[in-house]
């Protein structure tokens, strides 16, 4: 199989940034059901006209960013999935900006170049008209993965899926989201003081973690004392963790929500008797919860994830119909749970 060069690119005709508007227009659409863009969407996608199997896919990967493990290794993937399928793939970075990534959708769709997007969105109600309307309409299909779209973070299951796209791949959803917080509950039946630490406040999974935690509100023996939202790096969510923990000398429990940011949790909580949960399961995260410093840690695959999202455009390219909604914490690598924690770490791997 011949090896295609793959090239990241940043859009080079950004246009000026929407500011307060865009944000207002975001933070309206964050809390929709995703009912009102489903009744105009198509519900089924079809094959392009000119292709004739996945080979012939010319497709642009739209990765939420390039500044960590998780973002590397679904790139990664992404470039060794295409090669197997004989496909063409540009990976773009968003930079963890929303208006970035919608401008380098915009403007791969008007360039013709692409018959097929693989998108992690930033925010996925910024591009929600773009990928279910305009994008079917200039024959593209579009395949989502890691965080939902238009208004769709907080929906269960296969809602999670939006009309008009191929399929949405996600271990993210608010489903895991409520294991996960009911299995801190368990774990911790005295209760305790807990913080939050996430990341973007309109990125899905800190919306979907947030509403989650709401279930402590119901428990009089647990209390939300500090919820923090970070860039997802370790030195904000250190310097995060170090102010909560200054404020909270009696602070219990941190639920840290991506393995990148745990690790500045676990430097600021140093000797401290802090439980410290995490979301991520990359192989310090596993690592970690062998030496004890984790209680426990929430699987993520972000290879296996890119491998979906291109896999569910193969299958329209090849005539065939993809599930709508591909859920990774059911996935055949992981053994019946995505909870990983002493008693059953042996049977975990982690992907990053």
């Amino acid at each position: 199989m011949e090896t295609k060069e793959h090239h990241v690119k940043t859009s080079s005709t950004l246009a000026p940034r929407a500011g307060a508007l865009l944000l207002v227009a975001a933070l309206a659409t964050a809390c929709s059901t995703g009912t009102e863009s489903s009744s105009s969407s198509s519900a089924a996608a079809s094959k392009p006209s000119g292709v004739d199997g996945r080979k012939d896919l010319k497709i642009a990967y739209f990765s939420a960013g390039t500044s960590n493990a998780y973002l590397q290794a679904g790139i990664d993937a992404a470039k060794k999935k295409a090669d197997e399928m004989g496909a063409e793939l540009d990976v773009f970075d968003g930079e963890f900006d929303a208006q970035t990534q919608f401008n380098q959708m915009q403007t791969a769709l008007t360039s013709g170049k692409y018959n097929a997007f693989a998108v992690e969105p930033n925010d996925g109600n910024l591009v929600c008209n773009l990928l279910t309307k305009q994008a079917p309409k200039k024959d593209v299909l579009v395949s989502v993965f890691n965080l939902p779209i238009c208004g769709r973070a907080t929906n269960l299951g296969e809602e999670t899926w939006e009309p008009g796209t191929v399929t949405y791949v996600g271990g993210q959803t608010l489903d895991i989201y409520n294991e996960w917080i009911k299995t801190v509950m368990e774990e911790n039946p005295d209760g305790g003081k807990i913080a939050l630490i996430s990341g973007p406040d309109l990125n899905a999974n800190s919306i979907c973690f947030f509403k989650a935690a709401k279930a402590f509100a119901k428990n009089p023996k647990f209390k939300v004392v500090a919820k923090q939202t970070t860039d997802y790096t370790t030195p904000r969510a250190f310097q995060a963790a170090q102010t909560i923990l200054q404020s909270n000398p009696d602070l219990d429990i941190i639920m840290s929500n991506f393995s990148g940011m745990t690790r500045g949790v676990v430097k600021a909580v140093g000797t401290k008797d802090v439980k410290i949960y995490d979301f991520g399961g990359d192989a310090w995260a596993l690592n970690n919860v062998k030496s004890g410093k984790l209680a426990q840690t929430v699987m993520m695959l972000p290879r296996q994830e890119s491998i979906e999202a291109l896999e569910a455009l193969g299958m329209v390219a090849d005539g065939e119909t993809p599930p709508k909604f591909i859920n990774l914490t059911e996935d055949e690598s992981l053994p019946g749970t995505p909870f990983a924690d002493k008693q059953n770490l042996s049977q975990f791997k982690g992907e990053y």
